[in-house]
């Protein structure tokens, strides 16, 4: 009687410690699901909560070690019970891990959906109307050549009060004495006033025509 209880506890025992093998090769593998699925993800916060999961999980395994050892030194009728008891909580807890192991599966996935669904928008967007180069106003040769002939011409430059002017006379006609202006800068000579003079040019101007002059 006392060898068959014997044989029956060591049954037990070796179907817990089975049990257990079964258990932590299974642990091992969601483990390792998890940390592959962490070791993807680009925040450092998922990646810390994984190794602290991990952490959790082997101080969860020397607890069932320990436990293991002392069912081997309860009577028959406990081991029985605790191990029912420990199944069902690894059960739960398997569960729980493969759920949240799931929810992961699903953010990621959703996570990078978002990011396609941003990526077709933006290609999706029109491109920005480019307005046309503002066109430059093309003079007409046409109406160069129109412009009405200047009515007098420099024939000189001397100073005059300390002051440098020049002379002019009508284009038009024999050069003689009577017919030289000397005109000073702000005086003006028919519908022309004479603004500046610049080196060998003379500067008149007529409303909004400015006429260049070379000082010979």
């Amino acid at each position: 009687m006392k060898g068959a209880k014997n044989t029956l506890r060591g049954t037990v025992a070796v179907g817990l410690q089975g049990l257990l093998w079964v258990w932590l090769v299974a642990l091992s593998i969601l483990v390792g699901i998890g940390y592959r699925a962490m070791t993807g993800l680009a925040e450092q916060a998922h990646v810390d909560s994984g190794l602290r999961q991990v952490q959790v999980l082997e101080a969860r395994i020397v607890e069932l070690a320990e436990r293991v050892q002392m069912l081997d030194a309860q009577p028959e009728s406990a081991t029985v019970a605790s191990l029912y008891e420990t199944r069902q909580h690894l059960d739960a807890r398997l569960t729980r891990m493969e759920q949240a192991l799931a929810d992961r599966s699903d953010a990621e996935a959703l996570r990078a959906l978002h990011t396609e669904v941003e990526q077709l928008k933006i290609r999706s967007q029109p491109a920005p109307a480019v307005p046309p180069p503002p066109t430059k106003p093309v003079t007409s040769v046409a109406a160069t050549a129109r412009q009405s002939p200047f009515p007098f011409r420099v024939v000189g430059s001397e100073m005059r009060a300390g002051q440098r002017s020049v002379s002019v006379a009508p284009v038009k006609g024999e050069l003689t004495a009577d017919k030289i202006q000397v005109v000073l800068p702000g005086e003006a000579v028919g519908q022309w006033r004479l603004q500046a003079i610049e080196a060998n040019t003379a500067v008149f101007q007529n409303g909004k025509q400015t006429r260049r002059l070379v000082i010979p």
